[in-house]
């Protein structure tokens, strides 16, 4: 709630604190790529392009390190890590073989629809975000709770380009947890130690639920 990476790497520790031992999960860019650094237990790292059982990251691309992610940092590999093509890789994503994945937005609406990969004047191409959605049920969503200029990034409904409709089930903030209804909306489960609901109200663009059975983070 003041230094950007504190917050991220906050969000990232919550999240890895979800997974446990056999279970295998997609990290998108961002501060997805962060839950890799917290995971404990025996949760394998899948990256789409190619990789499967990826360790840390290093935080930026060396050019003489043999594996990077989708989002072109150098990581590690564990033991008993496989590298394969991209083929291979999608064909996993596509099938529900990974039990979750864990991406990054611009918006995100309350009954679940994502906004991750195009901006006014910006628009590089979907990639691997499409399938992700698609193809994994368990959709997570991890972002800063608003943007630089203080605009929400959880909206009534999208106005940037959609890449999936009522897809995500739970988004983390460093501010707060929701669980996402695409028929109910936004339940608020969880909130970060010294930030109120008022304030979470405030800093948020569509309404939501108090569960009754409201957590600190």
């Amino acid at each position: 709630m003041g230094n950007t990476l504190d917050d991220r790497r906050f969000i990232a520790r919550k999240i890895a604190s979800w997974f446990h031992d056999g279970h295998v999960i997609n990290l998108g860019v961002g501060i997805p790529v962060l839950v890799a650094d917290y995971i404990t237990d025996n949760v394998v790292v899948q990256t789409e392009n190619g990789l499967l059982g990826v360790g840390e990251s290093t935080g930026g691309l060396d050019p003489s390190a043999p594996y990077f992610n989708a989002a072109g940092a150098s990581v590690s590999i564990v033991p008993g890590a496989s590298v394969f093509d991209i083929a291979t890789s999608f064909g996993m994503i596509r099938s529900g073989r990974l039990n979750a994945t864990v991406l990054g937005c611009f918006e995100v609406s309350q009954y679940g629809d994502i906004a991750n990969w195009a901006r006014p004047g910006s628009y590089p191409g979907m990639g691997g975000a499409m399938d992700l959605v698609s193809g994994i049920e368990n959709v997570i969503v991890a972002t800063d709770h608003c943007t630089k200029d203080g605009s929400p990034k959880i909206v009534d409904r999208c106005s940037l380009p959609l890449t999936g409709l009522g897809v995500v089930k739970t988004i983390v903030t460093e501010l707060a947890v929701f669980t996402v209804s695409g028929t109910e909306g936004l339940t608020l489960v969880e909130h970060r130690h010294g930030v109120d609901v008022e304030r979470i109200r405030r800093l948020t663009g569509a309404p939501f639920r108090v569960s009754e059975d409201l957590k600190e983070m």
